[in-house]
């Protein structure tokens, strides 16, 4: 099996350009370099795969921009997805925070949205922070990235619970590890209260597209209220221990975006200025 690399640039002018001729010259496998002028990330991974099934591809991988694969990562995914027989393998982005990162991001686990899990266990939901997804889930889910997360995210939650749903294995791969940089725009009260209401916001609307019946909206209230009162309960307890204020925060702002989804409601962290 033989690598080949994809970079789908949405920026209309092809500011990636350069690194991708670059990339060409220095790695031994092939390059294929396209400029996608829709906005939003659903296009640019669209694009992505659409590239990758005219290639041939067995298998696509996908690793978010801000991350950093240490050698024997891309191994360790494919051996347990040739080993496994599972449709698609996701692994741990472990978060890397600076030096001076303040105490409560330290102790939050927005950072952290898979949790951990072991090698093999099947999972209900991945990211495409850190994944492969073979061809034949890539061939049967049509408009694998859906457009009503143009701008807020969880795209690819809402691809990865389709693909459960239509019952592909999805397997955890321990070894599979990749480094997850945080920077400092991350590292403020208002940018994650906003991530933890999108979060929210975008798990309702990811469930909803896959059924919007009554069953779903039980199941987000539920939801929606027991990430609340997880939050409710955090809140004066961090008064006395202030490693607990960032879980308080962040529950009580991923029950309200939960509970904002239901009416369509999400952030739009991702809207570029010149999209309309």
């Amino acid at each position: 099996m033989r690598p080949a690399l994809v970079v789908v640039d949405n920026d209309p002018d092809g500011s990636s350009r350069a690194v991708a001729a670059e990339l060409r010259e220095t790695l031994p496998w092939p390059v294929t370099y396209e400029v996608e002028p829709d906005p939003g990330i659903p296009a640019a991974r669209r694009r992505t795969v659409a590239l990758a099934l005219e290639a041939g591809a067995d298998a696509l991988v996908f690793v978010d921009d801000d991350e950093e694969a240490p050698p024997g990562w891309l191994a360790a995914l494919v051996g347990h997805w040739q080993a496994s027989g599972a449709d698609a393998v996701t692994g741990p982005a472990r978060r890397r925070l600076p030096a001076d990162a303040p105490g409560w991001a330290r102790t939050s686990d927005l950072f952290d949205p898979t949790g951990r899990h072991r090698t093999g266990e099947r999972m209900t939901k991945a990211y495409t922070n850190n994944a492969l997804v073979s061809r034949a889930v890539l061939e049967r889910l049509d408009v694998p990235f859906d457009d009503a997360f143009r701008h807020t995210g969880s795209s690819d939650l809402h691809f990865f619970l389709r693909a459960v749903r239509e019952g592909f294995d999805v397997q955890w791969c321990e070894e599979a590890v990749v480094e997850e940089h945080i920077g400092a725009a991350r590292l403020d009260w208002g940018w994650y209260v906003r991530r933890a209401y999108r979060s929210g916001a975008g798990d309702t609307v990811a469930r909803r597209l896959l059924d919007p019946g009554p069953r779903t909206v039980l199941e987000v209230l539920a939801r929606a209220l027991a990430r609340t009162g997880h939050g409710v309960v955090l809140a004066p307890l961090s008064l006395v221990r202030p490693e607990l204020r960032s879980l308080a925060v962040r529950r009580l702002a991923s029950g309200a975006g939960t509970l904002a989804g239901l009416f369509g409601h999400n952030y739009e962290e991702y809207r570029r200025a010149d999209s309309v």
